[in-house]
């Protein structure tokens, strides 16, 4: 107990030091917490239920495929001939958006989510109010609706809420407050039934559409669950060898993730923690050289000592108490730091591009596992930064410190301070080198060509059928509002389409002419306008026109990629193309350029485009272009869906908006990396400060004695400059190396990255080495300065 009060009056003493420390390491500790929560809580936690180990969810495997999803019969097939679980439940991973109005007039939007009708009383828990989903409601295919918690709250939390319309749904319950669904942590609105179109969607045992949720009865182990599982594919396979062959049902531990997101979480969360850890280590590097520059007036101490008979150890081991006091109290200043942004960020507001805000529910928690690992980081970091001074005080030259030659500045005796710096600076580099690696795929995916002209572009969705249209009177209403758009000065085309480009669209089911096999297809709906509108060639045959009636025979535009895969080295103009389920023969009338559908990454795939005079649609999309920024349009365009009295749930947009929706991930990566990366900065740059500052005050006699030979100050202001830079530059080089492998390990990940990013590298070297000499300038400048009778008195 002496020993650690002694520790702590001596960190006391050097109260700008620790509090330097501390806040360096506090910050960087509440990251590492934060981090591994968000691990824990995706990757290990399972969903809120009675008995959640017993819960599994239930893919499909075929071939080099990570998590397939389940056809409608397998599904049945599953359910109706296992002896493991007490049930299973079904429901695609998909979700959909409507809009309908309060009891104040204001429009709301409501997330839903399909699933069968036993999915809640597979999860094993009761409802909030009212009651959940009865065993054969799906049959009867009503229009009903089980509400979240979080719905019912930000709605206005109405007791008497079931039984009341929702967009559509009569809600017949409310979910407990702990369910937050199984979708990336997205609290969903309301919970419906999977619809005939559903099942039908799903009816064909090539078409996989469901993700599986079961609980195993009790006694039963996953391993017995997955061999009869094994046993039950390998029956489907053999019945079905066509559609099953060499597919079978994998049983895993069910998480908040469903099957095919779990890889993307795990590398996201992997990239997340690798640049909280390169935080933490510059954190130490920092703390570590801070603690070295007390090091260093104690190496006279420390030299008696061991005169005296004192072990090494023993001094070794006081100055990691040092290290230990700093650390834990950085280590519980973090923990409290990430405890509050948990319970304060974990139901969260997140505002979307077009859609608007909708709420987040992430259970993030502090449970066991996460404390231990702090456990860990705290240890890692008591070694990190107690080491290096513990090392370097307890082992000087006896007779040179006692003769206080010691003091005197020289590169062997900053040796081990130089190297804590570079590695920080190397450190530091490397985070960046990331931070730019993300930033240039971000750019590179912006000035990917998306297949059409994207200049000044708006658009906004119309929904005909929520506000009281019928077909006949939807088809007015859509060329009215083409016509008036039209109409608007500056507006040079106007088009209506189901889906926009990048936004996805449907897919749809196509035969190959060998009418066996079958390919899913993406599709959209478009009118005679859409591809003059969108600056599409083209290539071959036409566009739609007048000649494509709904009464005379479908029709159908393709893409280039689709005639390369089914007529190869034909002219598709006039063939016919098998879609549809069921199937409906339409015919080829023209073919147009390749162009971005779902994804600006994505590889070059087959697209249908249907005539919307043949596919009337209940809600599309009308997009014009403009002669100037499209910006000028928004307001116009508005008070033409006002002029028709029509709710606007979402205000129109410009194409910039959608490219941002469609960036979303990619841009909260980027901001999330940037945020470390600087936060990394920050700390280098403290870092470095205290130690050049340290390094140069130590040197005032070398300096003084240089002052009074006459040095100038811009002389002795180069020397630093110089020997800051040779230091600096080493760290860059190092850092450099490490994120050219990096950079291989991770640029399939990324877009348009070479093995070598040379602008990145530049400008990253560039930006550093300029920081470290500005550190070293600000540092030094007072010292350089130094009176010649102070310079006198310390020679």
């Amino acid at each position: 107990m002496t020993s650690t009060l002694r520790s702590a009056r001596i960190l006391f003493r050097h109260w700008k030091l620790t509090a330097i420390a501390i806040f360096s390491l506090s910050i960087a500790m509440a990251l590492g917490v934060l981090s591994l929560s968000l691990s824990n809580t995706f990757l290990l936690l399972t969903p809120a239920a009675p008995e959640p180990d017993r819960l599994v969810m239930i893919y499909s495997h075929a071939g080099t495929s990570a998590a397939d999803q389940i056809s409608f019969p397998d599904y049945t097939y599953y359910r109706g001939n296992n002896h493991v679980f007490t049930d299973i439940a079904a429901a695609p991973n998909s979700i959909s958006l409507s809009e309908d109005e309060n009891s104040n007039g204001q429009t709301v939007k409501v997330l839903s989510r399909p699933v069968s009708a036993n999915y809640l009383a597979v999860m094993g828990i009761r409802p909030f109010l009212g009651r959940f989903f009865l065993s054969d409601e799906d049959r009867t295919d009503p229009a009903v609706a089980v509400m979240t918690w979080s719905c019912w709250r930000r709605l206005g939390a109405d007791p008497h809420i079931v039984g009341k319309k929702i967009a559509s749904y009569t809600i017949v319950g409310v979910t407990p407050k702990e369910f937050t669904g199984s979708f990336y942590g997205l609290n969903g609105d309301l919970l419906t039934l999977l619809s005939r179109s559903d099942r039908a969607s799903s009816a064909e045992r090539d078409s996989r559409r469901l993700f599986l949720l079961a609980r195993l009865k009790p006694g039963v182990t996953r391993r017995q669950a997955q061999a009869e599982m094994t046993s039950l594919a390998a029956q489907l396979a053999a019945a079905y060898p066509k559609d099953d062959k060499n597919r079978t049902a994998v049983v895993a531990r069910a998480t908040l993730l469903p099957p095919d997101g779990v890889q993307g979480a795990e590398l996201a969360l992997a990239l997340l923690l690798a640049v909280v850890l390169l935080v933490l280590l510059i954190a130490c590097a920092n703390v570590a050289n801070l603690l070295l520059a007390v090091a260093v007036g104690r190496r006279q101490e420390a030299s008696i000592k061991l005169a005296l008979g004192a072990p090494r150890g023993r001094l070794i081991r006081e100055f990691l108490r040092e290290s230990a006091i700093l650390c834990m109290a950085s280590g519980a200043f973090g923990y409290a730091i990430a405890a509050a942004a948990i319970a304060r960020y974990s139901d969260f507001t997140f505002t979307f591009p077009i859609y608007g805000a909708f709420a987040f529910a992430l259970p993030l928690r502090l449970d066991g596992a996460v404390a231990a690992f702090t456990g860990g980081l705290v240890l890692i970091a008591i070694l990190a930064t107690g080491l290096p001074p513990a090392l370097y005080a307890s082992s000087p030259h006896i007779s040179q410190v006692l003769s206080g030659e010691i003091v005197v500045g020289g590169t062997r005796k900053m040796a081990r301070r130089s190297m804590l710096v570079i590695a920080q600076v190397a450190i530091c580099t490397l985070v960046l080198i990331g931070m730019g690696l993300c930033q240039r795929s971000l750019y590179n995916l912006r000035h990917v060509d998306p297949g059409f002209s994207a200049r000044n572009l708006l658009a906004v969705q119309v929904y005909a059928k929520s506000a009281g249209y019928d077909e006949p009177r939807g088809k007015q209403l859509y060329e009215t509002l083409r016509r008036r758009v039209a109409q608007l000065p500056g507006v040079e085309a106007v088009s209506l389409a189901s889906d926009l480009p990048l936004l996805g669209g449907g897919m749809e089911e196509v035969r190959y002419p060998d009418g066996v096999k079958k390919l899913n297809v993406r599709h959209t709906v478009v009118d005679a306008d859409y591809f003059a509108t969108f600056g599409i060639h083209v290539l071959a045959g036409r566009a739609f026109s007048a000649m494509d009636r709904e009464v005379g025979p479908p029709t159908v535009v393709i893409n280039r990629r689709m005639r390369d895969m089914l007529w190869p080295v034909q002219d598709p103009v006039g063939k016919v193309v098998t879609a549809g389920n069921p199937p409906v023969k339409l015919t080829v009338v023209g073919m147009v350029n390749n162009g971005k559908y779902d994804d600006l990454d994505e590889e070059p795939s087959p697209f249908l485009y249907y005539p919307l005079s043949q596919h009337y649609q209940d809600g599309m999309n009308l997009i014009a272009r403009t002669r100037g920024n499209p910006r000028l349009w928004l307001a116009p365009l508005a008070r033409v869906l006002r002029h028709e009295n029509l709710p606007i749930a979402f205000q129109p947009f410009t194409f910039d908006t959608w490219m941002n929706l469609t960036l979303l991930a990619e841009r909260v990566t980027a901001a999330c990396v940037a945020a470390l990366s600087g936060l990394g900065l920050l700390l280098a740059v403290i870092g470095l400060f205290g130690a050049i500052s340290y390094s140069i005050s130590e040197r005032k006699k070398e300096l003084g004695i240089r002052v009074a030979l006459g040095a100038r100050p811009g002389q002795l202001l180069t020397m630093v400059l110089r020997q800051t830079l040779r230091i600096a530059g080493v760290g860059v080089a190092i850092g450099i190396v490490l994120g050219i492998g990096v950079t291989m390990l991770v640029r399939a990940q990324l877009y348009g990255i070479g093995a070598v990013e040379w602008t990145v590298l530049a400008g990253v070297s560039f930006a550093m080495l300029t920081v470290a000499l500005l550190v070293a300038w600000l540092s030094a400048r007072s010292w350089t300065r130094i009176d010649p009778m102070v310079a006198v008195r310390h020679a």
